[in-house]
């Protein structure tokens, strides 16, 4: 498990999708569990972990798409 101290989405991103499977922990926000390179929906549903779910998603998808 990885501990963020700062959440910075582009850095969560490529953890996530170089791992590809595991957990995670943003200092601040909570904890998340991602799998087949994409945050999975947090048992906890609050706005802030969903804002977050879906920005590193993006990312993920952003970067998969740059890499070819």
């Amino acid at each position: 498990m990885r501990i963020f101290e700062r959440y910075n989405p582009l850095k969560v991103a490529k953890y996530v999708k170089t791992l590809f499977r595991g957990r995670l922990y943003i200092r601040g926000i909570g904890a998340f569990e991602f799998d087949y390179g994409k945050i999975l929906l947090p048992k906890t549903q609050d706005k802030q972990h969903l804002l977050v779910m879906s920005e590193v998603n993006r990312q993920v998808m952003w970067l998969q798409a740059d890499m070819g």
